[in-house]
């Protein structure tokens, strides 16, 4: 690692940075200018860090780069904490190469986007297009080579070829039924309504086809744990959805996605005529102002920057591109020239709306845009009523923000409350928290709790095995939905109950009682089948018995299965039909105690019933159950004597018993009787 450079630090990370959108699009090891492969001597990091630190801190006053350093320097602490630890590094070098990675694959999204469209139109790509996906490939930076490289994966087809049978879109009234959907999702959860069903399930629109399946299947665990409510109802429908038009596969995706386009090009539509009937085009500010509302909106880049530009194009509008960081002038902006003559009034206040709408101040961008109208005859009202609702839509949003970030943090929810504060931080800054808390105190408490969750998942993952749920469990109970804690721990599978049995007792209530799961801290599902064959979820239970009043009356107990359940993930079933008696063991010792009974036998009496007696521990509460024909077993009942009479007992030889003792709610394991000598 060469020494520090300030003037090649500027130029290539400072200028890289700010062009991306700042310190959030980038990492921390690109920001402190260390390698992200091989071994770093933590001598070496400390004192990186260190000058890059001093670096920010003299940048304050830049006139470029005075914002991305004051932003630099408040990030400073929890940035670099993670490379001056060893062990943290390493697990962060892990996340930046993937990261790294889809970015670079992000640079080929344009021109892959208009591959995509020329192969589902013409199975192929025609001969006349290649010299417009140079442009395309161009316009996203990438060069002559990368382009022809990139066309090499597809086949080419003549020009003029007749295209092949398209893949079906998604038609507009269903995409008004997945927009309704989700919209009642968001009223339902008091939360803002997800985009998109990709957002539904916690993903972007780069999402892999594996990553897709496993938000769906989670999703579909969750929703088996919420009540017969209209909040199940509205999820029900929702992963319907997701299984017709995303789990299918990439075409399904993009198809998807393109679908999406349509709506956020009418969102977009009079947001984009607005800008272009005060600036007379689409300014470079406005650009990337729209361009955050559509990827806000559910798109991916490529797709967002298409939007835009068809409806400038649509609009007869030229589009002002931003320019290279390397060539920004770095002196002081000059200061405003006074209007021109010619200059209507409510323009001015109108354009400084607009800057205050993208500046994140939307309260001052309201006052302002007021002044505009009440300036404007008829030939400003159409751009300043476009200008006034879209600043409603943003002071709306930001209160549905702040009601969620809220009770977000009151939930200790800090993942999901740093999303919707960091979202209010680019958008709404001066939008106050109606509970009176600081928008900057509350976005560094979460980002601070994060931080620690995270640094607690790479130790859970660097530690023992056998410990890993249970820290990962920790980590879930002091930031619930910290994604990288639910990822690590749907990774461990969900161990099953061993065996279930169930049986009536005297009153007629079936008592079902299972072997406990060696997945720490789950819950059980019991479900009942019915005799058509469904299942209805009797109880959920952190024991490992549960009595069933409600079964139908019967000489023989229905069906149980058991499902053990752990942050919303599911073992396999384990059904009372299927499983065989465990071997019975004889002692259990709590607290150096012996509490198994001991010489269990069965005698028949002259009246025909059985008789049970053992001995074992005084005061102890014994259960006894009867074995059944087919491996099934009847709780013949509780009690604290030493022995019990079984009135029901079958006819012919006395059926095997066992007896299983519980003291201070621990139990023994069962004993199994011997018949009484003739």
């Amino acid at each position: 690692m060469n020494g520090f450079d300030p003037a090649d630090y500027r130029r290539r990370v400072l200028a890289a940075v700010l062009k991306r959108g700042g310190a959030e699009a980038s990492d921390p090891f690109e920001l402190y200018d260390l390698p992200v492969d091989g071994d770093l001597d933590d001598a070496a990091v400390a004192e990186r860090v260190a000058a890059v630190w001093g670096f920010w801190q003299r940048q304050r006053d830049h006139p470029k780069y005075r914002v991305l350093a004051a932003e630099l320097v408040a990030g400073h602490d929890a940035r670099s904490a993670e490379l001056l630890d060893a062990g943290r590094r390493r697990t962060a070098a892990a996340r930046v190469r993937a990261q790294r990675e889809q970015r670079d694959a992000e640079r080929y999204a344009l021109l892959d986007a208009a591959v995509a469209r020329l192969v589902d139109r013409h199975r192929g790509i025609p001969a006349d297009k290649v010299e417009g996906l140079h442009e395309v490939g161009a316009l996203a930076g990438l060069t002559p080579e990368e382009v022809t490289a990139r066309l090499r994966r597809h086949r080419r087809v003549a020009a003029g070829e007749p295209a092949g049978e398209r893949t079906p879109g998604v038609p507009a009234e269903r995409r008004r039924q997945v927009r309704a959907l989700l919209d009642e999702f968001g009223r339902l959860t008091d939360a803002p309504a997800p985009p998109t069903l990709l957002a539904l399930l916690g993903l972007d629109a780069s999402a892999s086809e594996p990553q897709v399946r496993a938000g769906a299947g989670a999703w579909r665990s969750r929703a088996r744990e919420l009540p017969p409510n209209r909040l199940r109802t509205v999820v029900d429908e929702l992963l319907v959805h997701v299984a017709e038009l995303l789990e299918p596969g990439a075409a399904a995706v993009a198809a998807y996605l393109d679908a999406v386009a349509a709506d956020v090009t009418d969102h977009l539509r009079p947001r984009v005529r607005a800008a272009v009937l005060v600036e007379d085009r689409l300014v470079a500010e406005d650009h990337a102002h729209l361009l955050d509302e559509a990827r806000a909106l559910g798109l991916d880049d490529a797709r967002a920057r298409a939007v835009l530009a068809a409806v400038a194009r649509e609009l007869g509008a030229p589009v002002e591109t931003d320019p290279a960081p390397d060539t920004m002038p770095t002196a002081p902006p000059p200061a405003p020239t006074p209007a021109p003559p010619h200059e209507r009034g409510w323009e001015v206040p109108l354009r400084a709306a607009r800057a205050a709408l993208r500046a994140a101040r939307p309260s001052e961008a309201r006052r302002l845009v007021e002044d505009a109208r009440r300036l404007a005859g008829p030939e400003g009202a159409t751009p300043v009523r476009a200008v006034a609702d879209e600043i409603a839509g943003v002071l709306d949003e930001a209160a549905r923000r702040w009601t969620a970030a809220s009770a977000a943090v009151d939930a200790r929810r800090s993942t999901e409350a740093a999303e919707h504060l960091e979202h209010l931080d680019r958008t709404a800054r001066d939008v106050p928290d109606p509970r009176g808390g600081a928008l900057d105190d509350l976005l560094a408490r979460v980002r601070r709790d994060v931080a620690r969750a995270d640094a607690a998942v790479a130790a859970a993952l660097a530690g023992p095995a056998a410990d890993r749920a249970a820290a990962l469990l920790a980590v879930l109970g002091t930031c619930p939905g910290h994604p990288g804690a639910e990822a690590a721990l749907a990774a461990i599978p969900v161990e099953p109950p061993a065996w279930v049995r169930a049986a009536r007792d005297g009153r007629g209530d079936v008592l079902v009682v299972w072997e406990a799961s060696p997945t720490p801290q789950v819950r059980y599902r019991v479900s009942r089948r019915r005799p058509d064959g469904s299942w209805q979820v009797v109880g959920r239970v952190t024991d490992t018995s549960v009595l069933d009043g409600g079964a139908p009356p019967a000489v023989e107990a229905p069906v149980y299965a058991v499902e053990a359940v752990q942050a919303g993930r599911s073992s396999a079933a384990v059904r009372s039909d299927e499983q065989t008696p465990p071997t019975p063991q004889v002692v259990v010792a709590v607290g150096g105690a012996t509490i198994a009974p001991s010489a269990v036998r069965a005698e028949r009496g002259p009246t025909g019933s059985v008789v049970v007696r053992w001995t074992g521990p005084p005061g102890a509460e014994f259960r006894v159950r009867c074995a059944l024909p087919g491996g099934r077993w009847r709780v013949v009942g509780r009690t604290r004597d030493h022995e019990i009479e079984d009135g029901g007992a079958p006819d012919g030889p006395v059926p095997g018993y066992t007896v299983s003792a519980s003291v201070g709610g621990e139990r023994s394991a069962e004993v199994a009787s011997t018949d009484a000598p003739a």
